[in-house]
């Protein structure tokens, strides 16, 4: 006989009991479908292949690592087993009598009782319940590292069992039912939600720091949580008069790769770790707080970099985004690469090349050397109706109507692009090869991108700029 506390609830059809099981009791009592059901037909599958990676690389270290370890509820089916509910009449307490009227409080608590024949298994939470199993596998070579008394933490458990009236082929249809609306409804959160809410990304907690406590992106305090320099709002796309200089999730993206310097790329993220940290591991689990404080001083310096070399980030988001130049009052306005999200992204990596090359050490930056490494970043052409951008990122297309050119960033091949983009701008600042053969390849890529395509002469006109922007940078 195995009995649990439990709270019987209603949705629907489905009658469930939402009980309390340690990890041992699920780990011994609770299969997979595949171990219940011999019929592997399409026609009764009902749960999805174990992804084992995910449960070892991702779970297990979950659990081995995060002391504040939680799981929502597993949900499982119970097949046979003669399941009873004994309700318990709360209102019999006398602290609960003058509460007799309401009978829920008489229905729904109570002890779920199967008689020992039953047969559970996951219906969704079958790799949070691989998991577990693996941890508390005395055979299994994770068994040594699993934390202590771990076996005890009590779970939510949901477990839905057939009416009495439905026949096997009927429950499970619902089975599946429930399995597809579980998995196909549910919705990750966003991004944005994400770097704001996670207190284990490295990243994510250096982003909200440098908003909270920089004066260029700092919070205002009547707004809480949002920014007056940094949109707080899922999605990394920005629009004309918007007032924010960049999104929290370009901003997250920029401060990894301002941070991304050879040694951690090569060896990994976290030094206190005898095992290369990639980096999607280390976004999983924090590090000790001393080691965050000087990833944010050495993320700081760069940012004071590059707000000292670009005073031009200083300028009102709300003039700096506007493809159509001709409505501009009082020619108050531009566009600026540098306050679109290809051209922030495109920075930070021109920023960190420039830092891996300039430096002798990247991996010990000062205020300099890191001064000294970004310098030239301000007489680089980030005018996006200026050459090298016109044609190239901000691309013309004729509209019927009034056969007028219509200015718009480009989509089409936009990776490349921006991937030539941002060797010609480390051509210019003298940080890529400059034998001919390179400078007539680079020439040609960039080309290539020009939309519409440019007469030749046009095009010899236009690089001729670019290289004499090679000179003035060179002196």
């Amino acid at each position: 006989m195995n009995i649990y506390p439990a709270l019987r609830s209603k949705m629907g059809t489905w009658d469930y009991y939402i009980v309390k099981m340690s990890a041992s009791e699920l780990s011994q009592n609770v299969m997979f479908a595949y171990e219940v059901h011999d019929d592997k037909t399409l026609d009764t599958a009902i749960q999805r292949i174990l992804d084992e990676s995910r449960v070892k690389k991702d779970i297990v270290e979950y659990l081995k690592r995060q002391p504040d370890r939680f799981f929502s509820s597993v949900v499982i089916a119970a097949i046979k087993g003669n399941p009873i509910f004994h309700r318990v009449k709360v209102t019999d307490d006398p602290r609960f009598t003058l509460l007799h009227n309401d009978q829920r409080l008489n229905k729904s608590f109570g002890i779920l009782q199967f008689d020992g024949s039953q047969k559970y298994y996951a219906l969704d939470g079958q790799h949070r319940l691989s998991a577990i199993k693996t941890l508390l596998d005395r055979n299994n070579s994770e068994y040594d590292g699993k934390p202590e008394n771990i076996e005890d933490d009590e779970l939510s458990v949901i477990v839905v069992v057939p009416n009495l009236e439905e026949t096997d082929e009927s429950f499970m249809q619902k089975y599946r039912r429930l399995f597809s609306n579980l998995n196909r409804y549910a919705k990750p959160t966003d991004q944005a939600t994400n770097i704001i809410m996670d207190e284990d990304d490295t990243f994510a907690i250096l982003t909200r720091r440098l908003i909270t406590e920089k004066p260029f992106f700092q919070s205002d305090a009547e707004k809480q949580r949002d920014s007056e320099k940094i949109k707080t709002t899922k999605g990394k796309n920005l629009k004309t008069g918007d007032s924010f200089f960049t999104s929290i999730e370009t901003f997250y993206e920029m401060n990894i790769e301002l941070l991304s310097s050879p040694k951690r790329l090569s060896d990994g993220w976290d030094p206190s770790s005898n095992e290369k940290s990639d980096l999607k591991n280390f976004k999983r689990f924090r590090p000790a707080d001393g080691y965050i404080d000087r990833l944010y001083e050495e993320l700081s310096m760069y940012w004071e970099g590059l707000l000292a070399e670009l005073p031009v980030l200083h300028s009102a988001p709300t003039k700096m985004r506007f493809h159509d130049m001709t409505n501009i009052e009082d020619n108050e306005g531009t566009d600026h690469l540098l306050f679109w999200p290809i051209g922030q992204q495109m920075l930070a990596e021109i920023v960190r090349q420039m830092l891996n090359r300039r430096i002798s050490d990247p991996e010990k930056p000062t205020t300099e050397t890191v001064r000294d490494a970004l310098k030239g970043l301000n007489k680089l052409e980030w005018e996006l109706h200026q050459v090298p951008w016109k044609y190239f990122l901000l691309v013309g297309s004729i509209i019927e109507d009034t056969n007028e050119l219509k200015w718009t960033m480009r989509n089409e091949e936009r990776t490349w692009a921006v991937r030539t983009g941002r060797r010609l701008q480390l051509w210019v600042l003298g940080l890529e090869p400059n034998d001919s053969k390179y400078v007539d390849n680079l020439k040609s890529l960039w080309k290539h991108f020009l939309t519409p395509s440019q007469p030749d002469e046009k095009v010899d006109e236009m690089w001729d700029q670019i290289v004499q922007m090679k000179k003035d940078i060179s002196g």
